[in-house]
């Protein structure tokens, strides 16, 4: 897969163009609230430019990512996102939407700093991608959130999380 100039028809290029949920932008990358959110402060970095594939950038917009990444999660610390889902549920994109808003209102994380964090990038429909367009999810974790957290993102694969 390539980048490709023109995202026509992204549906994160199209957000984009009206600015919505982005909570820190640099030349190349942009950071936004995940609309679907598995934790409270759950937010996703992406290229402006319409680009598929993490492989496909270079060595110029890593950089760029690094500094997006470590920007985001500085402003996830500090952001109330109890306001933010409050208003995001004032007008849902959908009911599944509606649904993840209040689950983050209701977790007992909502109102602290995390205490750690997942970063992930699905790369290819079979990893779980359903947006043609790169994006970095960056998850804040809390003490408690799961039973046992070993393993962390390699629970991906059922059975595979546990390698003690």
């Amino acid at each position: 897969m390539t980048a490709i100039e023109s995202g026509d028809g992204c549906f994160f290029c199209d957000e984009f163009r009206n600015r919505e949920n982005v909570i820190y932008e640099n030349g190349v990358f942009r950071a936004r609230i995940d609309l679907f959110p598995v934790s409270p402060g759950h937010v996703e970095v992406l290229p402006k430019k319409h680009i598929i594939s993490l492989l496909d950038l270079t060595k110029e917009d890593w950089v760029s990512l690094g500094t997006a990444i470590t920007e985001a999660v500085h402003l996830v610390e500090s952001i109330s996102f109890r306001k933010i889902y409050t208003r995001l549920l004032e007008n849902p994109i959908n009911d599944s939407a509606a649904i993840h808003y209040r689950k983050m209102l209701n977790h007992p994380g909502i109102n602290k700093k995390p205490d750690g964090w997942n970063y992930g990038v699905n790369d290819g429909e079979t990893a779980g991608r359903t947006i043609p367009h790169l994006h970095v999810h960056i998850i804040p974790r809390f003490e408690g959130d799961v039973e046992n957290p070993k393993g962390g993102i390699r629970n991906i694969i059922p059975g595979m999380g546990n390698y003690s």
